[in-house]
């Protein structure tokens, strides 16, 4: 590329980043209610049901979010990878049948949740930790994975650059639990009613979703033939049409959902293992500390929703060397965040805690610390997954993860075994350490063996290698 060329003028070096950051702030904008709501309604369902109330509905959404999440294929990425070409070029019946395909996935994966909830909910109940009260429920709540896979219309308007659209979103769950919550005392404070305002907001949040991004692909006429060509997905699966087509994309779809499989061991496979060791009162806890946390590092850990779009683009004008510098420039940013964070929670981390859970147990406050912290080691290294993604080595993120994840189960339930719930801190910031450590060596392996034939992708999209 040459040195006059309009990529590499310093308004452009400087535009992902800008864009990203703007992003960002709008998603924070949308959102900017959503940590203190979800806090307020779980601070006034343990007042109303009682950690163990509250842990048993904690419990049981942890088992439907893990089911939910376990057959999702992540299609967003799916949809960002492959039909990030054609839309820019409008060729409209090309991305349609991206489009439909993420679709599809998004339909077996519901309906495969179902499915393995219900057997997981009759037969596993003992090994869950769930007493006897939760099971007759525990089978209902076998719904919820159904509404949880929304991975298309994410996409959707991630594609399409609505971030404000997906920051309206993004806060519809926890109003809807927030007003349930409120109106526990007029039908009744049991945690069966709050477990079925839980399974409402999803619900709900799945109906708005799929109305903002079917309402932004009507208002930008990309819709036109969609719907006449649905019968194609039956040729395009049956006969390997959109493989031949779009390479890779089967492996790309099996391999992202296969890291958001292993990424849930660190969020509700946690608290389906403390529930079921530790107890309710426990899970209950770990949920409001991680939560906190989370909250906390919002900030940090949005920015990779907004940089997947971004390198997609960067890819695409085969920018490489401007994805480097993004991905850069972002670590420090998000680095220099995770710092004032941790710095606001030592100061207000534990009367937080106490006006939430209503203690300020050392126990609870310590895990809520090094919870934190691990989103914070997490925040520094966000740009490699996105990085590597779009550099089509999904498989090197998956490797990364199980090796992760082979460090992080035995370490937990060790130190679980021997310190109760202060050793699930200490576990997690340990996993994030070695995550990090191993996709910035997949990162910079990445680099290092780019060559200037796959350093821009092609019309084909070429699938990952």
């Amino acid at each position: 590329m040459s040195a006059a060329s309009p990529n590499q003028s310093p308004l452009n070096e400087r535009r992902g980043l800008r864009r990203a950051f703007r992003n960002l702030g709008v998603l924070l904008g949308g959102r900017a209610l959503n940590a203190p709501l979800s806090l307020l309604h779980a601070s006034l369902a343990i007042h109303l049901l009682g950690g163990y109330g509250f842990g048993l509905v904690v419990m049981l959404y942890a088992f439907a979010r893990t089911i939910g999440d376990l057959v999702d294929f992540q299609s967003w990425q799916t949809l960002l990878q492959y039909g990030f070409h054609p839309l820019g070029d409008r060729d409209l019946p090309r991305f349609h049948r991206v489009l439909r395909f993420s679709l599809t996935l998004d339909l077996i994966g519901g309906i495969a949740g179902c499915g393995i909830a219900v057997i997981a909910s009759l037969t596993m109940g003992p090994i869950l930790g769930w007493p006897p009260i939760l099971h007759p429920i525990g089978t209902f709540y076998s719904l919820p994975p159904l509404f949880m896979a929304a991975a298309t219309p994410t996409g959707v308007l991630r594609i399409l650059n609505r971030f404000d659209l997906l920051a309206l979103q993004g806060s519809t769950a926890t109003i809807v639990r927030l007003l349930g919550t409120l109106a526990l005392p007029v039908i009744g404070p049991s945690f069966e009613h709050l477990a079925l305002v839980w399974m409402l907001a999803e619900i709900v949040s799945f109906t708005l979703l799929f109305g903002l991004a079917w309402h932004e692909l009507h208002k930008r006429e990309l819709m036109a033939g969609f719907w006449t060509g649905m019968a194609d997905i039956i040729p395009d699966l049956m006969e390997g049409r959109i493989a031949i087509d779009f390479p890779g994309i089967w492996r790309f779809a099996f391999i992202t959902n296969a890291n958001a499989t292993l990424s849930l061991v660190f969020s509700h496979v946690t608290t389906l293992i403390v529930g079921s060791v530790l107890g309710p009162v426990s899970a209950g806890y770990y949920r409001i500390a991680s939560q906190i946390a989370a909250g906390i590092a919002k900030p940090g850990t949005m920015m990779q929703q907004t940089l997947y779009p971004e390198m997609a683009s960067l890819w695409r004008e085969g920018a490489t060397e401007r994805m480097y510098r993004l991905a850069w420039q972002s670590s420090l940013a998000a680095g220099g965040i995770g710092c004032l964070l941790m710095a606001f929670a030592l100061l207000l981390g534990r009367p937080l805690l106490g006006l939430v859970i209503g203690t300020q147990d050392q126990a609870a406050v310590s895990i809520m610390l090094w919870m934190l912290g691990a989103e914070i080691v997490a925040i520094c290294g966000l740009p490699l997954e996105p990085l590597l993604m779009t550099f089509r080595r999904a498989g090197a993120v998956v490797i990364a993860r199980c090796v992760d994840v082979i460090f992080f189960l035995p370490v937990l339930m060790i130190l679980i075994h021997f310190h109760g719930l202060d050793g699930v801190g200490p576990a997690n910031v340990g996993g994030a350490i070695v995550l990090v450590l191993m996709q910035l060596a997949m990162a910079s392996h990445a680099r290092r063996t780019l060559t200037p034939n796959t350093s821009s992708p092609s019309a084909s999209n070429p699938g990952p290698a």
